[in-house]
């Protein structure tokens, strides 16, 4: 049978590498290590883990309860927090993400094995058919730009196609608004109805069920024409915790569009 592969998402390396050392002593394999959000989110969908190891407290534009709450809730990949805090104020936001575990530091071997597969036990019994980390690893390569949203129309991820869309790196969009991304837009047609942000067309988008044709400049004066298509994410709850943006460039309009 395959080694579980975990992983790892700590900024501390010394941390890190104790980690790395005793999950391979327990014979499970080490799928990545990220040192941030953004990071462990394009790890989770180039590696598909079978769990990702989270430390809380990150460093950046999105703490650890953030990203393994856009892990699990998109990628359905179940995450174990890593932390040294324990106090129940932590404990609860900490809820927010449905973390399969949770272990305090300092722990030893058994106290990691334990809460490892306990947590991938519970999963497996609750998981629904499918893996959803696997299918979305084709987004990456897909002939079209997919982004994800959360709630308040954050940047959680752009495949390439999409920051060739956009000229923006997934990395630098990551946990900014769509309107910092995509800042200069408008629609394709004088007829279609005008919209004061990206937003507000994405939010029409998903009560009426329709997409947008519109017109993108980048930060570097191209223009691209493209369909913008709005899918809802929900959870195991039915609850709604994103959007999934598609965008088809009409590459001959594009040309059009540039040639004058």
């Amino acid at each position: 049978m395959a080694a579980i592969q975990i992983l790892i998402v700590e900024d501390d390396p010394m941390i890190v590498e104790m980690l790395a050392v005793m999950l391979r002593k327990l014979g499970y394999g080490i799928s990545g290590i990220a040192t941030s959000a953004d990071e462990a989110i394009m790890q989770a969908i180039e590696g598909t883990p079978d769990l990702v190891l989270m430390d809380i407290g990150l460093e950046g534009r999105a703490n650890g309860i953030a990203a393994a709450t856009i892990i699990y809730q998109f990628f359905s990949i179940p995450v174990v927090f890593c932390t040294a805090h324990s106090g129940s104020e932590v404990i609860n936001v900490a809820k927010q993400a449905q973390p399969f575990g949770y272990i305090t530091k300092p722990f030893t071997d058994r106290d990691l094995f334990s809460v490892i597969e306990i947590a991938i036990n519970n999963y497996l019994s609750t998981r629904t058919s499918g893996t959803d980390a696997r299918k979305f690893k084709e987004l990456l390569h897909i002939d079209a730009g997919v982004m994800f949203l959360d709630t308040g129309g954050r940047v959680l991820f752009m495949n390439p196609y999409a920051e060739h869309i956009t000229g923006i790196t997934h990395k630098q969009g990551f946990y900014h608004s769509v309107d910092k991304v995509i800042n200069n837009f408008e629609m394709a047609t004088k007829m279609q109805k005008q919209f004061p942000s990206l937003w507000e067309a994405i939010r029409e988008s998903v009560v009426i069920g329709t997409g947008h044709d519109i017109i993108i400049t980048t930060r570097k004066g191209k223009r691209k024409a493209v369909h913008l298509k709005i899918m809802v994410r929900k959870n195991n709850r039915n609850d709604i915790v994103g959007y999934i943006l598609k965008l088809d460039e009409n590459i001959g309009k594009s040309r059009t569009l540039n040639s004058f």
